[in-house]
């Protein structure tokens, strides 16, 4: 009626664009390239969307910590002003309510079937083995091995040949970035060692206390989680050259095959960048084995206020000095007059903290202008904290 023409036969609608739906989805992908590529299962023949998304310059080598968490020895006095990946996901501080004390105790796991008190062999940190991304990566090698079967029933060449540079690529690509976990771990048996218990000091003023051996806390919360990859960055170099350009050669066949097989695999394309999309949105407890860790609660106290929170804190640590180190407070010789008070009546529940606050604190003269104090000198100069582990790996 207005002239509009559309066309009559299904074989005539353009599928050039299909090429492009192996490409879109590289923002969902980005997330999932180091849980993917820390399986030896990602070096399988299949699709996957975006494979651009593994092809970068450099490879990162370390995991994303959590910046808005900071983590203190209460013994030691070790510092760190970020939450390393792992506790972070193992903890899920963002999640605790404000103004809360959690206390949990991490230990490794016992050998099962085994006499009392023997501890299983230490576990490094993997992937799931039926996780999202191994699940993820079953899928696309089942969309590659029927649209393969296709192509050759079909008589298709020119599919057949992108179907196969697409999974190769896949493969290529995965391999120079497969990695595994490098946690630094204590080489000498020192027989005197600071206990390793530990605060996480989360952003909405709340305060996870972790009862751990000092292995445990140098592993999670004060060494640096490394990534170890199986090749060089040179021969990395080589892998990323050599995936870019089967990539777009397979792009290139794509566009060249026939109407039903571009069908199927844009609609597979579709279907696995929903998948990806949807994997994104678990847990990311779901995608990594901490089965070498033993979690146990231990206490869950709610307060309503900051000043009820730090007192519920020292009475659980029995200590201070963690909190002048992570700058939980104000460093004034009012607040530590106050801190002293509440160390040394810890075990009176009816001191009342916020009535000595208010008088310690109703003389209290300004601070001067413009002089930092210790705990930012300290942030400052060693950014992450002040650790051994950042000099000395003993």
């Amino acid at each position: 009626m207005l002239g509009l023409q559309f066309p009559t036969d299904h074989t005539k609608i353009q599928l050039d664009i299909v090429g492009l739906l192996a490409i879109v989805g590289e923002s969902a992908m980005a997330d999932h390239v180091q849980p993917a590529t820390n399986s030896r299962a990602s070096l399988i023949p299949r699709l996957v969307p975006a494979p651009q998304s593994f092809l970068r310059t450099d490879r990162p080598w370390k995991l994303p910590p959590n910046t808005t968490a900071r983590v203190v020895g209460i013994h030691s006095g070790n510092y760190s002003s970020d939450l390393n990946y792992f506790p972070n996901i193992l903890h899920g501080i963002d999640e605790l309510p404000r103004f809360t004390v959690r206390t949990i105790s991490i230990t490794r796991p016992q050998m099962p079937g085994n006499e009392a008190g023997a501890v299983a062999p230490v576990r490094n940190i993997t992937v799931r083995r039926f996780g999202p991304m191994n699940v993820l990566t079953i899928v696309g090698m089942l969309f590659f091995i029927g649209l393969l079967t296709a192509a050759i029933v079909l008589h298709d060449g020119m599919a057949l040949i992108a179907l196969v540079l697409l999974a190769l690529t896949s493969s290529i690509v995965s391999l120079g970035s497969l990695w595994s976990v490098d946690l630094p771990r204590r080489k000498s048996q020192r027989i005197q060692i600071p206990n390793g218990d530990v605060v996480v000091i989360g952003h909405q003023g709340s305060f996870l206390v972790v009862r751990c051996g000092e292995d445990i806390a140098r592993e999670l919360y004060f060494a640096r989680e490394r990534c170890k990859y199986v090749v060089g960055d040179r021969l990395f170099q080589v892998i990323a050259a050599t995936g870019t350009f089967m990539f777009m050669a397979s792009v290139v066949f794509l566009a060249n095959g026939s109407w039903n097989l571009q069908a199927s695999i844009g609609l597979s394309y579709i279907i696995l960048n929903g998948l990806y999309w949807m994997a994104g949105l678990l847990p990311a407890r779901l995608q990594w084995d901490l089965s070498g860790y033993e979690v146990k609660e231990e206490k869950f106290e709610k307060a309503g206020d900051y000043t009820a929170t730090l007192m519920n804190a020292i009475r659980i640590t029995r200590a201070v000095k963690w909190l002048r180190i992570s700058a939980a407070v104000p460093e004034t010789d009012k607040w530590d007059k106050w801190l002293g008070e509440a160390l040394d009546r810890v075990h009176d529940k009816g001191w009342d903290g916020h009535k000595i606050l208010t008088e310690v604190l109703s003389d209290a003269p300004s601070p001067p202008p413009n002089v930092p104090s210790q705990a930012a000198l300290r942030h400052s100069r060693f950014g992450r904290g002040s650790h051994p582990e950042d000099i000395d790996d003993d």
